[in-house]
């Protein structure tokens, strides 16, 4: 029976952990094909982040999903969230963005994900 019970607070321990880690661009390199700048703002006593994506690559980028990482004073990430761009970006064209977040420090903006056009039409 003790077993049993250290064996399933092990798993819980473990699963506990996987939740608390932190999300990562799934693209290491955005920053060669994207360009981002973003800033804070409040709309209706809300904290969001607003800003601007340039598509800097030779090619289009679709389904674009931006990662915006809310950091505590030391820059620890206290909150993240994944949000969609919901414009696809031809080569050398930019989109405004504007991601609800909880009040931080400061904030992050990433590339989290995009299908790139290389190769295919929307070369």
């Amino acid at each position: 029976m003790r077993a049993a019970s250290a064996a399933v607070v092990l798993v819980l321990i473990m699963a506990t952990a996987a939740v608390a880690q932190s999300l990562q661009p799934l693209v290491v390199d955005w920053q060669q094909y994207f360009r981002i700048d973003a800033a804070p703002s409040t709309q209706g006593g809300r904290a969001v982040v607003t800003g601007t994506v340039w598509n800097t690559a030779p090619w289009g980028a679709k389904r674009i999903q931006l990662l915006v990482d809310a950091l505590d004073a030391s820059g620890q990430v206290v909150n993240q969230r994944v949000a969609w761009l919901g414009i696809d970006l031809a080569s050398g064209t930019h989109a405004a963005f504007e991601v609800p977040m909880p009040s931080a420090a400061s904030y992050r903006v990433s590339v989290f994900a995009f299908d790139s056009g290389r190769g295919g039409r929307w070369s």
